[in-house]
């Protein structure tokens, strides 16, 4: 049986993670339609209902598992939205209409824990609602980091395609097919990435906390 301590850092983790996620997904979505893909929406994935994005494993096994094991760590994904970059409009290149549509998943996640920061600024005194956006804030950096790292399938990768010159793009694509490749540098980030990631996290989290909190 779960104490009460256990189920409420489960709240703490799971609900905010489970709305940025869906958050980070919708930015994915509107992008795309923005810029002429309507594939999410036809697929009904161009909404901010939570059912739709959440990862049966990613977003709420997974997570709570980590909770539950006491390791401190916060970790999770929802379903990829589609995108068919055949579709986007033809004013932009190709190349950059994928990384605008792929940076716009973690820049969403920075605009929401810069909204959790403000708000926690004027709720600090509740304790309930400011231990939630706390958490908001710290969740919503993670993403923010770690999906901009490059390292297929992350969006970070599409990024640096859209980044790249057109003569380094097959060597990224050719990193991309290499299917172990992103297995591999997932587990070593997960065990030894504390440093890659945590100081950019830190400083981010300490900045918004800073400018917009009490």
């Amino acid at each position: 049986m779960l104490s009460p301590d256990t189920i409420q850092q489960l709240v703490l983790v799971l609900v905010p993670l489970i709305l940025s996620l869906t958050v980070h997904e919708y930015a994915h979505a509107a992008t795309a339609s923005w810029l002429g893909d309507d594939t999410a929406s036809r697929q009904g994935r161009y909404t901010l209902n939570p059912i739709s994005h959440i990862d049966p494993m990613g977003s709420l096994l997974l997570p709570a598992l980590l909770v539950v094991s006491g390791t401190n760590m916060w970790f999770g994904w929802a379903r990829p939205v589609p995108f068919n970059a055949a579709r986007f409009t033809r004013k932009i290149r190709m190349k950059h209409s994928v990384l605008i549509t792929a940076a716009a998943g973690p820049v969403s996640n920075l605009l929401l824990a810069a909204v959790c920061a403000l708000a926690y600024g004027h709720l600090a005194h509740h304790e309930a609602a400011a231990d939630l956006l706390k958490a908001s804030v710290h969740i919503n950096v993670l993403l923010f980091v770690f999906n901009f790292l490059p390292i297929p399938p992350l969006d970070g990768s599409k990024v640096a395609w859209g980044l790249l010159p057109d003569r380094a793009i097959d060597k990224l694509r050719f990193f991309e097919e290499q299917t172990w490749i992103a297995p591999v540098a997932f587990l070593a980030i997960f065990l030894y990435g504390g440093p890659i990631i945590g100081p950019p996290m830190q400083a981010i989290s300490e900045f918004l906390f800073t400018t917009l909190g009490p």
